[in-house]
């Protein structure tokens, strides 16, 4: 029956009057140079080779949606081996170039980037962005971790500044003939985001849809990646109390079983390189998400929750921060012409965590059709949940989403209220929009290696988000206001959960930003009692969407038994032109209605020093002490006491990585020991 309503959903979309959107038109197609050597990498267009390059004017404002004030120009080159690419930027605005390691504070200064799709609109995304002087990010669909020995150089001079930039084609996966192409220049003074190819319909500059294309490449982008082998050795001192002084090595492997597909394996996995500081007093009534940083689990990301979702409250079927760090991982990911796919196991000691992914994208890629298998087994205990979605998106202005799914195993205990149905449509223009969900969550749809904030709700979802972006001369960047409404019923019928949320955002030319929002939030406890969970807040920040920004914020309300206030302040100083000092106060107070009154504060201070681009040193205190805020009246009080110390040194090489650290950041209190570690890349970069 749901196979047949999803059918029929999507016949009524694809029989609809949306206009297509164009094939890239002859003055979209780039045809790239082929030279005999490299030009100069050194920020500047003075090597002669560089006249010979294929230009791209970027003309076009998709932030403002309007023709470029003072359009940049690209160019492009390429020898076999990299592609090259450099960037004239003219400007009158004033330029931020503060970052000075590479992979650290992106989109706080003036970028230029290249978007490079080698397989076409249906392949991977390799995006490479470069700062005024030269600093560096890269990101690939292909793997969060993707990290390939590259180089750019900049160099700022009077009316702008230039680029260029050194990208290698064995780094990328799945070439063909044309690949597609995106030059995109972000200014933070004026909210420019200038583009080679746009419309008034795009409201996303790394959007493939809107893209132009590339030929000419040859063909060693196309051939077999390299295989990698990572291997790491490591030493620790500890105290006796957390296992002691050790030593202990692993591998890291990436197979290429062709241009597209991947095959991946951890051997014996050590994390203590990677822990974030994400601890959080905010108040909650729901289980709180952290992001994963392991890197067997982030490299594939991009191709498990292929469901699309709007208004969603908390559901996600593969949470792997759920999943201990396994013994052994093995995993295969990667694209086969309009087909995604990806699958791992992780073995750990009497437990075994393992999913997989598969979607396909018609050839216009409006259609989208997703399956998904997760499940974990352990001695006694077994969880499956799968799930099932289709989504429909007109690349303009439209989309419509149905996901359906069941969840079956030991805590199951009802085979008619374990299942997950969630319809979705949504209107969204350039700066608007406005979404309807409708959803059933049974009480038994809740995944063991998943994440569902509430189960056992039945209800509906509507909010709207309109943003107005001003230009370079307003007194404002950017206003923007928003709304929200739910209801959710439990299974007996009674109200479980209501929103109600109004808001504003809004940031100054010069960088001041004020926001603001009022609602209220009821929760439906175990008990049987409707408590408000409303807290509503107030804040100013100063130098915001920058390096060094500052934010005050003043959060009120009704919190279970009794009113709540809490202050939230956060300040990033700069210390030279390398070196930054962060400073955190947050505290929080529950004045219980008839009772005592529960305060808990949370205090962080650290320094960090950009020492080169692939090398940077922090350390950091942080302490957390008081009473978290209960959410029922018969809630007994917990009390918390700790201090975390760490530091950590890393520095990247062409083919090594080494890290020296000390404590553990995402831990709650500081465990005493030193790690010194070192990582040696065979054959293939970094994420590759």
């Amino acid at each position: 029956m749901k196979t047949l309503i999803a059918a029929a959903m999507l016949a009524a979309l694809t029989s609809g009057t949306a206009t297509a959107i164009e094939p890239a038109a002859a003055q979209d197609l780039l045809t790239v140079p082929v030279v005999a050597s490299a030009p100069a990498m050194d920020g500047t267009l003075s090597d002669p080779l560089w006249q010979k390059a294929a230009t791209a004017n970027l003309g076009y404002d998709v932030n403002l949606h309007q023709p470029a004030k003072q359009p940049s120009t690209a160019y492009v080159l390429t020898d076999g081996r990299f592609l090259y690419v450099a960037f004239d930027v003219k400007t009158s605005a004033p330029i931020s170039a503060q970052e000075h390691t590479n992979g650290v504070g992106m989109d706080t200064d003036d970028e230029v980037q290249v978007d490079l799709w080698p397989g076409g609109d249906q392949g991977f995304m390799y995006k490479f962005t470069s700062t005024p002087i030269g600093t560096h990010y890269q990101f690939s669909t292909e793997n969060n971790s993707y990290e390939p020995n590259w180089t750019s150089a900049g160099k700022i001079s009077a009316g702008g500044f230039t680029v260029t930039m050194k990208i290698p084609l064995a780094g990328m996966r799945g070439a063909g003939k044309i690949w597609r192409v995106q030059f995109i220049r972000l200014s933070p003074a004026t909210r420019e985001s200038l583009v080679w190819r746009g419309a008034a319909s795009q409201s996303d500059f790394n959007d493939v849809t809107y893209s132009g294309k590339l030929t000419g490449i040859p063909t060693v982008g196309s051939s077999r990646p390299k295989s990698r082998i990572a291997v790491y050795g490591l030493g620790t001192l500890a105290s006796r109390s957390i296992g002691g002084s050790t030593s202990r090595a692993g591998a890291d492997l990436s197979i290429p079983l062709d241009s597209s597909t991947t095959f991946v394996a951890t051997l014996h996995p050590d994390y203590s390189n990677v822990e974030k500081d994400q601890q959080s007093i905010s108040p909650t009534a729901f289980r709180r998400f952290f992001n994963e940083v392991r890197p067997f689990f982030t490299q594939g990301a991009n191709f498990y929750n292929p469901f699309s979702c709007t208004g969603c409250p908390g559901i996600q079927e593969l949470y792997t921060p759920a999943i201990p760090t396994p013994r052994d991982g093995y995993a295969i990911e990667g694209k086969e012409g309009r087909f995604n796919f990806a699958g791992f196991d992780a073995v750990g000691i009497g437990r075994n965590d393992n999913a997989q992914s598969f979607y396909y994208k018609t050839p216009n890629r409006r259609l989208q059709i997703a399956t998904q298998r997760v499940a974990v087994s352990m001695p006694g205990f077994n969880d499956v949940t799968v799930t099932d979605g289709v989504t429909y998106n007109n690349h303009s202005d439209l989309f419509a989403y149905y996901n359906w799914g069941y969840d079956r195993g030991t805590s199951v205990l009802d085979n008619n209220d374990n299942k997950r149905s969630d319809f979705g449509i949504g209107y969204e223009p350039p700066n608007f929009f406005a979404g309807l969900s409708i959803r059933k969550i049974g009480t038994y749809y809740n995944p063991f290696d998943g994440i569902i904030a509430h189960p056992g709700i039945a209800g509906y979802d509507v909010n709207v988000d309109k943003q107005w972006n001003y230009t370079a001369k307003s007194a404002f960047k950017w206003i923007n206001v928003s709304a929200s409404l739910d209801r959710y019923h439990g299974t007996g019928g009674a109200l479980n959960q209501t929103d109600n949320n109004a808001g504003f955002d809004l940031l100054t030319r010069n960088f001041i930003e004020l926001w603001a929002n009022t609602g209220s939030s009821y929760l439906r406890l175990g008990n049987g009692v409707f408590t408000p969970i409303t807290i509503n807040s107030r804040g100013l920040g100063w130098r915001s969407t920058t390096a060094y920004p500052t934010f005050i914020e003043y959060d009120s309300g009704r919190f279970g038994p009794g009113s709540i206030i809490s202050w939230g302040r956060s300040s990033v100083i700069r210390v030279g032109n390398r070196a930054s000092i962060t400073l955190q106060a947050n505290d929080t107070q529950q004045h219980l209605d008839n009772g005592p009154t529960y305060a808990q504060w949370l205090e962080r201070l650290s320094y960090s020093y950009q020492s080169g681009l692939n090398e940077s040193f922090a350390v950091g205190v942080r302490r957390i002490i008081g009473i978290s805020p209960v959410l029922g009246a018969g809630d007994v009080p917990s009390f918390s006491s700790g201090w975390n110390l760490s530091f950590a040194y890393h520095k990247l090489l062409q083919h090594n990585e080494i890290y020296l650290v000390y404590g553990d950041a995402s831990a709650f209190s500081t465990s005493p020991q030193l790690i010194f570690k070192v990582v040696h890349y065979f054959g293939a970069d970094k994420g590759t």
